[in-house]
């Protein structure tokens, strides 16, 4: 027996007529093909299928899944070659073909999975990714009742040149676990500060885990508070007898990774030290130190956040495409 309800299947293929169904583990070559075609507006589905994910639903009803568009809806599954596909957890993340993700339009591909997504009828925390799709999905989602919180539709996909544009900042240097307990506290303030809620209210110990994962496989890239930077006071010293070490300048991880892409997130700047000039230099050498984990670098910021677009332009990030992301 498959550990997901065949009705599950039923209801995604009817709701969508006949266009999208439920993909299994025999499609993970067809599903791997697509997302290979955009390495960088697909990174977080090419990571997953990297570390061993296959296309089958995973972790019965309520768990993980893929849904599909094959190229010939008609044939029996598996159907080979896809046209789309969407990842479908406590968040949804669509996968599409190149050209997809620069496109704000409606296509029947994102319409299709739109129509299977709230046939899942799912509490969902995002949907996140190629704006196209994404948009698609949320206004399909709002029709069926799901109200969301904010709805971001325009957000700059960028991949870094080959040489930065800016000196990078020296003082950037990979955390490691004595840095947890500076780390932390840094990763948790910026997630507030983008989200508006703290990541300790959804789950605090599978959050610390992340981070202590993140800071483990080397993807945290921090300027410590302590550290010389010429120019630059440091924080105030530590109270006298407590041990604690100043907090962060600087954070940054590459919070998604493949073989090919390493998406920069959780980009975080100590307010003390804003607007003095470092962001450049310290995201310069993020970009470096990124690099040793892969060839591509990529992140996606706000649009209204004039400010770090400026940075990463002075650093030269390119625009590349178009994200867009839902909150629920």
């Amino acid at each position: 027996m498959p550990p997901w309800s065949p009705s599950t299947d039923a209801a995604v293929r009817r709701a969508s007529q006949g266009r999208v169904r439920l993909l299994t583990d025999a499609d993970t070559p067809a599903l791997a093909a697509l997302a290979r075609r955009d390495p960088v507006a697909n990174v977080f589905v090419e990571s997953l299928l990297e570390a061993g994910r296959r296309a089958g639903p995973r972790g019965g009803a309520g768990g993980t899944l893929f849904l599909g568009v094959p190229e010939d809806p008609d044939a029996a599954a598996p159907a080979g070659a896809l046209r789309a596909a969407a990842w479908v957890g406590s968040n949804v993340v669509p996968v599409v073909p190149p050209g997809r993700a620069e496109s704000t339009a409606t296509d029947d591909d994102a319409a299709a999975l739109a129509a299977a997504v709230v046939a899942l009828r799912r509490r969902l925390g995002s949907v996140y990714g190629p704006a196209a799709a994404v948009l698609t999905i949320g206004r399909a989602l709002r029709t069926a009742g799901h109200r969301p919180r904010s709805v971001r539709e325009e957000q700059p996909l960028l991949v870094a040149g080959e040489r930065p544009a800016v000196a990078p900042l020296p003082d950037v240097v990979p955390a490691g676990p004595r840095d947890y307990d500076r780390v932390l506290p840094a990763s948790a303030a910026m997630f507030e500060e983008e989200l508006g809620f703290s990541p300790f209210l959804g789950g605090a110990q599978q959050y610390r885990e992340r981070v202590r994962g993140l800071i483990a496989s080397g993807r945290v890239f921090i300027v410590p508070g302590d550290a010389p930077t010429p120019g630059v006071p440091a924080p105030d010293a530590p109270t006298p007898g407590v041990g604690a070490r100043p907090p962060l300048r600087f954070k940054a991880d590459v919070g998604v990774l493949s073989s090919r892409c390493a998406q920069i997130q959780g980009v975080w700047m100590h307010p003390e030290h804003r607007g003095r000039g470092l962001a450049a230099g310290a995201m310069a050498a993020v970009v470096g130190l990124a690099r040793r984990h892969a060839p591509v670098v990529s992140l996606y910021v706000n649009a209204y956040n004039t400010a770090a677009l400026r940075t990463y332009a002075r650093v030269g990030f390119e625009r590349v495409g178009t994200f867009a992301t839902v909150l629920y």
